[in-house]
């Protein structure tokens, strides 16, 4: 069991990043704890591929997985952070071993050199300088930004000067918030019409985040 455990630790690794960036994409954890967490947790991932580095099965899987979703499926710097430090790891550990790897080591760095402008750009509009701040979060407007009854969060969002006005309903829930040592949510995205929003708005009890914050 152990055995297994160890052959195939990247691809468990793997796997949860899946689950908890794609099929838990509304989930949202954040504050000093979390970092705090997820700096160890990508240490000790390193370490403990190093050291099994020989027992460690489907790297070369692994590490077009991470190659192809690091940006993509990541919800926030950290977990993003972890994707790139483990496919790093995996063509280290790996480039002896294998001519697949090294050729994918070549074509990866190429890739990063000629690319690196464009995608810091796309990383920090879609993560901002925050460790642990969501996609998704740091693109809403804070003066258009309701909690509503029934526990309906209300907002409007944009990427930029080059993207248009967009707007969401959908739920909310805050399971823990401490300050900003942690907070665990679930802030549910649903696109609407500026109309279903105006709507909304108007036939609903609603208040402006910032002064529920600032009330506190």
């Amino acid at each position: 069991m152990k055995n297994n455990i160890i052959n195939y630790y990247a691809l468990i690794m793997m796997i949860l990043f899946i689950i908890y960036n794609l099929i838990l994409e509304d989930l949202k954890i954040g504050g000093l704890l979390y970092q705090i967490f997820m700096i160890i947790l990508i240490i000790l991932n390193i370490i403990t591929l190093i050291i099994y580095k020989k027992s460690i099965k489907y790297k070369k899987l692994i590490i077009i997985f991470y190659f192809l979703t690091w940006l993509l499926l990541s919800k926030n710097s950290l977990q993003c952070i972890f994707a790139i430090s483990n496919m790093i790891t995996l063509i280290i550990i790996g480039f002896r071993e294998s001519n697949f790897i090294k050729i994918l080591s070549i074509l990866i760095t190429l890739f990063f050199a000629v690319f690196f402008m464009p995608l810091l750009f796309v990383y920090l509009l879609a993560f901002g300088a925050s460790l642990s701040e969501e996609s998704g979060r740091n693109d809403i407007y804070d003066d258009m930004h309701y909690y509503c009854e029934n526990n309906y969060e209300v907002y409007s969002f944009s990427a930029g000067a080059m993207d248009h006005f967009h707007y969401s309903i959908g739920k909310h829930y805050e399971f823990l918030d401490i300050d900003s040592i942690i907070y665990i949510s679930y802030n549910e995205r649903n696109e609407v019409s500026k109309k279903e929003y105006d709507d909304y708005l108007n036939n609903h009890k609603c208040k402006l985040v910032g002064d529920i914050n600032g009330s506190e």
